[in-house]
């Protein structure tokens, strides 16, 4: 009869880690067909740490993260974000203990983080390149936009040919005429009433 090698397991009940395990032992829980391992040597004899090595949801599947990453909304953070230099090295580098694997909780929480509060209509590339009218110099194209616009203070003074923004509105010649002295050629006017006021 060929060796072999046992390892502890639960059939049914409660999903998730041994409450111990020795230092080396590894369990498995066919609840939620997860792998144990006890790791270190604690104070009472069993491991320090029972920790997960295997199974479904313990590290990120082809298949979870290209779903994943098929779901992204990347919103107008993503820019500020990864130009920290800081935030970027948070955001592309793993903790010590999963560096060689992406736990799909890591996953949901990186991307959550990009995504931030933004908009549906706004929370991916292609919606923001749409919203920007792929203007790759979109800041330049706006910021020479309003240079061109008049001063809502200045109330028209800034127009720089003020007999043409009359013609253009259909002012004609009367609009530059002062109300005490007003010059009229030509044509006539009908139900006219000139009142000469009061003393």
């Amino acid at each position: 009869m060929p060796n072999r090698v046992r390892v502890k397991r639960r059939v049914s009940g409660t999903a998730g880690a041994p409450a111990t395990l020795l230092n080396g032992e590894i369990a498995v829980n066919e609840v939620d067909n997860v792998v144990w391992y006890g790791k270190g040597l604690g104070q009472d004899g069993n491991s320090s740490a029972v920790i997960a090595i295997g199974g479904d949801g313990v590290f990120a599947t082809k298949s979870h993260v290209a779903t994943a990453v098929a779901a992204v909304d990347v919103s107008g953070q993503l820019a500020s974000y990864l130009t920290t230099a800081s935030a970027a090295t948070t955001y592309l580098t793993q903790s010590a203990a999963a560096s060689a694997y992406a736990t799909p909780s890591y996953v949901t929480t990186q991307i959550s983080a990009v995504i931030g509060a933004a908009p549906q209509a706004l929370d991916t590339l292609k919606e923001l390149a749409d919203a920007l009218g792929s203007d790759a110099s979109f800041s330049t194209t706006v910021t020479s936009s309003l240079a061109g616009k008049l001063v809502k203070a200045s109330n028209l003074s800034d127009l720089t040919d003020a007999s043409a923004a009359r013609v253009n509105l259909g002012l004609g010649s009367m609009a530059p005429q002062s109300s005490s002295n007003v010059s009229i050629t030509g044509g006539s006017i009908d139900n006219v009433t000139i009142d000469g006021g009061a003393y």
